[in-house]
């Protein structure tokens, strides 16, 4: 079996988390080890053979960690087999460009299930991965026999510890007045939550890092948003930059051209960047040309225009900076999930439900609250030309679409795109989360699910 993209229309498996090839494999330094070793090689050997199976799962969202019924499965991770150890994670901001898996992988279907066959028997390193997210640890394969791992041994890690073999993202969250963000963590375990679903602020501290800009957790800042992206070494730092929704303290930096160029540069060279709503001036400035942005139909506050940006000459006119945050806020009663695997993902989960109470998810009809910026339109933007001087173009890629009250139909809520280099950015109209409450309502659910799939593989060329 060779597995190299979850499918056409989707992001693709991640270089660390898949690996190169069997052949290539023992040379490549992000994916590390030396290949499946025999694991699959029915030629090689033609006894009984063994099989690993299990479900894989979110960060402290596995059965027994969340009420019955609400755990958080995990689609497309990859799992594989190796015989020796695989190298860690790059620790900095790093290109992952999509290689061949190892002959044993397999990805986990829409309900976090896998299984690995045909396995020789024998003892390897199990690596199971979603993007930056993996976990490693030794298996013992026995002859005629299927190994159901528990959900302590496929439950994604909420911690960075290489020596236990365990890896998250390196997190920078710039902390949002109006969205926060780090409730999200905490529920996955990447720091903590009270009872009440809130972020306790000190618990953030060795896990992923905070700069100040406006919300809650201001106190527990290494300092403020400006000084984080006026230093690119220290945005390197960080795999995934965290830009929730909040008002104007840092915004004056983005009038800064050495500042743009930081931004741009950090997701050239891998970085993920994750904007939500009011807080859009982060990734519409430094990339103008892939998403419209607009108050309302017949408003006077607009984004700011692609020609703001001259990719000939990597400059930007500050005058022409615009702010198209609405100043009213909507709920969106009949958003869709559009993207296939997301659907399919979403649907039938159960938790609780953004109206109130609990429920099952409908993946073609649910409700998304604390909106305020809307998405006019997207765009396909040429980014440079492949190795045979064919054109390769950035295409916007809608995950959620809904009304967005404007009329006009069903319009995009959250959105990804790769405008340089092998980067992504996503962002969404909506804040990750609108109050404090336990559990994942569906938009939270969704966004979880996307900082996942930003972290994966980069597909096709690299572009400068």
């Amino acid at each position: 079996m060779e597995v190299r993209v979850r499918s056409l229309a989707m992001l693709f498996l991640c270089l660390a988390a898949c690996g190169p090839s069997v052949s290539d494999y023992s040379a490549n330094v992000d994916g590390g080890g030396s290949g499946d070793g025999g694991a699959n090689t029915p030629d090689a050997y033609s006894g009984p053979v063994g099989v690993i199976a299990g479900t894989v799962w979110a960060p402290g969202n596995a059965p027994g960690m969340v009420a019955a019924g609400h755990e958080f499965p995990i689609y497309g991770a990859l799992v594989w087999l190796s015989i020796s150890k695989p190298a860690p994670v790059p620790d900095q901001v790093y290109c992952d460009e999509c290689v061949n898996a190892p002959s044993n992988a397999v990805l986990s279907d829409h309900k976090g299930v896998f299984q690995l066959q045909d396995l020789v028997p024998g003892t390897y390193w199990l690596i199971i991965q979603k993007g930056q997210f993996r976990l490693d640890q030794q298996v013992t394969v026995t002859a005629g026999q299927t190994l159901q791992l528990q959900a302590t041994a496929t439950t994604l890690p909420s911690t960075r510890d290489p020596a236990a073999g365990k890896f998250i993202p390196r997190i920078a969250l710039a902390s949002g007045q109006y969205d926060d963000m780090q409730d999200i963590m905490g529920k996955l375990g990447i720091g903590a939550v009270d009872a009440s679903g809130r972020f306790v602020a000190s618990s953030a501290a060795g896990i992923f890092d905070v700069y100040s800009n406006g919300g809650a957790i201001d106190n527990a800042a290494m300092g403020s948003l400006s000084s984080l992206v006026g230093d690119l070494d220290k945005m390197r730092n960080y795999h995934i930059i965290f830009i929730p929704c909040s008002g104007d303290q840092n915004t004056s930096a983005l009038w800064n051209t050495q500042v743009l160029a930081n931004i741009r540069h950090y997701v050239k060279e891998g970085g993920k960047l994750y904007v939500t709503d009011w807080s859009g001036e982060w990734s519409d400035n430094v990339f103008p040309e892939q998403i419209e942005l607009r108050d309302d139909p017949f408003g006077d506050r607009i984004d700011t225009p692609a020609n703001a940006y001259n990719a000939a000459s990597d400059t930007w006119n500050t005058s022409m900076f615009g702010n198209a945050d609405d100043l009213d806020d909507y709920t969106s009663d009949n958003a869709e999930a559009v993207d296939d695997d997301l659907n399919q993902w979403l649907h039938e989960q159960r938790g609780p439900l953004a109206t109130g109470g609990q429920g099952l998810f409908d993946a073609n009809n649910f409700v998304v609250t604390g909106a305020w910026d809307h998405i006019t339109a997207l765009n396909s933007v040429q980014v440079g030309t492949d190795e045979k001087g064919f054109p390769v173009h950035d295409d916007p890629k809608a995950f959620v679409i809904g009304d967005d009250g404007t009329g006009g139909g069903k319009k995009p809520l959250t959105v990804i795109y790769e405008p340089v280099g092998c980067g992504r950015v996503m962002y969404s109209t909506y804040h990750t989360t609108d109050d404090t409450h336990p559990g994942l309502v569906p938009q939270e659910r969704i966004l979880v699910y996307l900082i996942m799939e930003i972290g994966v593989c980069h597909s096709g060329p690299v572009i400068d």
